[in-house]
């Protein structure tokens, strides 16, 4: 086999500009940060924080007060991966409203073209998807060692098939969702360009061209603001049930340990119970 047919390195002008646009949003985001560290070490505590300081400071106390109300204590901290994650998902559909050019790639077929939305790429939602199925299966292990292997074989082990492809629904669903909602809007955007913008004579071009300034600024405020505040939300708090959902605290771990070991003795003792019964009528 010639996995040189298979596995191809990409030259830089070969590579998705979706992949351009998803880099220029994690710096963004890095920028956002490493401003926010040197603003931070300049405040003072005694202060009531304003300006940009106060909105960071609004948006971090959302975020983890949503944590703590879906996730629990156990995943206090955690606050700061769903708000990067929130943050590269906002910026993703922002950058292609923006319409930043394409410089970066001279010779590509889409130099100079506007930077398309991140996720109208399937491989972006599906990278930031597998993380969450990743958190969410490694917390499982964490909390259920062993145990974990035993949903696979539930409730017979002739359902092994089943659940290894049932496992990756949420990784579809995640993917999907987001590449679905970004797609449309791509489409129904360009669409819209594509049909008022275009110089149709002799009548339909100033109509066009009229229509086009009126229309278009709602459609950018639905599918790329509207649009990605939603996806935002139920991505994040997906991420956030999903993840949860596999915790088990030492207490209720102890516990289910502790009914599971009585269900046994019970049973054994019923069966010995019948035994007996059944030696005195013999």
């Amino acid at each position: 086999m010639d996995f040189g047919k298979i596995i191809e390195i990409l030259n830089w002008n070969d590579i998705p500009p979706e992949f351009i646009s998803s880099v220029i949003v994690m710096i963004v985001i890095i920028v956002f940060a490493i401003v926010i560290h040197f603003k931070l070490k300049k405040y003072d505590p005694l202060k009531k924080p304003s300006g940009f300081l106060n909105g960071v400071e609004a948006v971090v106390e959302f975020t983890d007060r949503q944590v703590m109300d879906l996730m629990g204590p156990a995943f206090e901290g955690f606050g700061g991966y769903i708000l990067c994650v929130g943050a590269y998902i906002l910026f993703s559909f922002i950058i292609g409203m923006i319409g930043i050019p394409n410089v970066f790639q001279p010779g590509a077929e889409w130099y100079l073209e506007p930077l398309p939305n991140t996720f109208t790429n399937i491989a972006m939602p599906l990278s930031i998807a597998l993380i969450t199925f990743f958190l969410t299966h490694y917390t499982s292990i964490k909390c259920k060692k062993w145990a974990y292997f035993k949903r696979y074989v539930e409730p017979v082990a002739l359902f092994l098939p089943i659940n290894l492809v049932s496992m990756w629904s949420s990784v579809l669903s995640l993917t999907l969702r987001l590449f679905g909602n970004a797609l449309a809007g791509y489409c129904v955007i360009t669409l819209i360009y594509v049909g008022f913008g275009t110089l149709i004579p002799p009548e339909g071009n100033l109509a066009g061209l009229a229509i086009t300034p009126v229309i278009a600024p709602l459609a950018h405020l639905y599918f790329d603001i509207f649009d990605a505040l939603i996806q935002l939300a139920v991505f994040t708090m997906l991420t956030m049930i999903n993840i949860s959902g596999e915790y088990i605290s030492p207490q209720d771990l102890e516990i289910a340990k502790f009914e599971k070991a009585r269900y046994k003795e019970e049973k054994a003792l019923r069966k010995k119970q019948k035994k007996l019964i059944k030696q005195g009528t013999n």
